[in-house]
């Protein structure tokens, strides 16, 4: 997980914009991720290209609060992605440094002073930004975002999305993630050496992997066909997503709400949750899943599936390769072929040997639902005070052509990265990590100076991992029957003061019922649900969302 999560948490920043405005944002100081993007042209972009036969407008200066590891060099006059950015969009950004750990505190200051910045990147939704916004701070764009005048971030940011953006029903900023987008990030995961030998083939609906788990106990008794644990107990997923394949099958995903034409609900009490449950307990009673799921911690889980005791489980996409390499490990230890330190190579670049991964079990009904994460944490906005919003947000739209993106988040091909045989290739070493300078005394701040409002994720961005890590989170994120949580975005004080009791009593009652307790606890969960503190919720956040709708 760590690669490609440190580098989401390391992109999603601050501006490749040109116009008379001052920007600020936030961006990584040295930037990790390299990949494919045009040579910086010399033309200005149509944000600030001059008419006709005109000669080109000088460079828009923007002054840019730019968070940085203030323990590592940096002088941005010496950046050369930035001064390829500034070449390509004709601007020339002045950077104001602020460490990694200030950034939001500096950020609030000039809010509150009323230094408020022009454009405002990386500003945090759930809070601050909803708080300025309804104190008049940003620019409304609700009339200024069509697809004529804004066709690249109407291409990033579909329509779903700006709703669930809206303060009071108007748009006032655009959402922005990096990285490979938000969405499903968990595999089902098999031993394939387990299929092969059984001649089995990857399940694809719920009755097929059923019937599969019960050949594999058949086969291999020693075995158990399905593991998952339960030790992080009220917390807002169910089993931490261990039963994640079975539930969405059923159309359902505990701990999620609904909405249905301004009507909220929740998969927690409803009733094809109670249908999933049945056929868990069955599962149970029948010896496919780990008798020891309710109290087993993850590492004892690992251990279990590093010993080839355990034939599927739900993983989250960047452990597989981890997994693989140690299962491996431990066969060559059996058969005395591992090396006398006990440690194998870097599989990562290689193709999967134990493992074999899949999506979402389709139900009866052909579908199925995966749980995704929010869709977005924060934003870019624009200043109320700004003297041409039009031209600003024409700044923001530039930026997103499929062209600048590349150069923004992956620096100067050939030099921060290379096309090999048509994919993506980073380079590593361009800089010392000492000094942070390549050969020619440059700093490199890739995914320093970006704005990426979108949510389909960073151009290329697959290409730039490993192929065990491609192979996983390319399956996890293009499971095509992902759904958000309804609730996200939405504001219910009950929700904040009790879902944590209520995810409690829900947890413990559905291990019950998996281990054999009586259905109808489920209804009497049902009803308590309802009764202390969830039929509360559900009116607060139909509440919340015409309120957002402007109704």
């Amino acid at each position: 997980m760590a690669t490609i999560e440190r580098k989401l948490s390391m992109g999603m920043l601050a501006a490749a914009l040109a116009g008379t405005v001052t920007l600020v944002g936030c961006g990584n100081d040295n930037g990790e991720g390299r990949a494919s993007a045009p040579p910086p042209a010399a033309s200005a972009g149509s944000a600030s290209a001059g008419a006709g036969t005109q000669a080109p407008a000088a460079p828009y200066e923007i002054k840019f609060l730019k968070s940085q590891d203030i323990s590592k060099p940096y002088d941005y006059t010496k950046d050369a992605v930035l001064q390829a950015i500034e070449k390509k969009l004709n601007v020339k950004i002045i950077p104001e440094m602020v460490d990694l750990q200030q950034y939001k505190t500096k950020l609030n200051l000039k809010m509150a002073g009323g230094d408020i910045p022009d454009v405002v990147v990386k500003i945090d939704f759930a809070d601050d930004f909803q708080k300025y916004a309804q104190q008049g701070a940003f620019t409304d764009l609700t009339s200024l975002l069509n697809e004529k005048d804004t066709p690249n971030i109407m291409r990033e940011v579909p329509p779903e999305v700006f709703e669930k953006t809206k303060v009071n029903g108007k748009i006032y900023g655009l959402p922005f993630q990096g990285g490979p987008g938000a969405g499903y990030r968990w595999n089902l995961a098999m031993r394939k050496d387990y299929l092969d030998s059984t001649g089995s083939a990857i399940p694809k609906t719920l009755d097929d992997y059923y019937n599969l788990l019960k050949k594999i106990k058949a086969a291999k008794p020693e075995v158990i066909p399905l593991g998952g644990y339960t030790a992080q107990i009220g917390q807002s997923k169910y089993a931490n997503n261990s039963f994640d394949h079975i539930f969405g099958a059923f159309g359902v995903t505990p701990g999620y709400f609904m909405e249905k034409n301004g009507e909220f609900s929740s998969y927690d009490t409803d009733p094809k949750t109670r249908e999933a449950l049945l056929l868990l307990q069955k599962m149970y009673a029948e010896g496919l899943i780990d008798k020891e799921f309710p109290t087993i911690k993850e590492e004892q889980l690992r251990a279990k599936l590093y010993s080839g005791k355990l034939f599927s489980w739900m993983g989250w996409w960047s452990t597989a390769n981890d997994y693989d390499t140690q299962i491996e490990a431990n066969e060559l230890k059996k058969s005395g072929k591992l090396a006398a330190d006990g440690s194998l190579p870097n599989q990562v670049e290689q193709p999967f040997k134990y493992l074999a991964l899949t999506g979402s079990l389709l139900g009866t009904d052909g579908k199925a639902v995966a749980p995704a994460g929010a869709p977005f944490a924060q934003m870019t906005a624009i200043s109320a005070k700004t003297k041409d919003p039009k031209r600003a947000l024409a700044i923001l739209e530039n930026s997103l052509t499929p062209e600048n993106q590349m150069l923004t988040v992956w620096g100067i091909e050939n030099e921060d990265y290379n096309i090999v045989d048509n994919k993506l290739k980073m380079v590593t070493d361009i800089v010392d990590p000492k000094t942070q300078v390549d050969k020619n005394g440059h700093y490199r701040g890739v995914q320093s100076y970006l704005v990426s409002p979108g949510l389909k994720g960073w151009p290329r961005y697959l290409e730039s991992v490993p192929l065990r890590n491609a192979q996983a989170l390319d399956i996890a994120i293009n499971n095509k029957y992902q759904i958000t949580d309804a609730s996200n975005y939405l504001d219910s004080p009950t929700k904040i003061e009790k879902l944590t009791e209520l995810n409690t009593m829900r947890d413990s009652v559905f291990t019950q019922i998996i281990m054999g307790g009586d259905i109808k606890k489920f209804d009497e969960f049902a009803e308590k649900w309802r009764a202390q503190g969830g039929a509360q919720i559900l009116k607060e956040l139909g509440a919340s969302f015409q309120k957002k709708a402007g109704k």
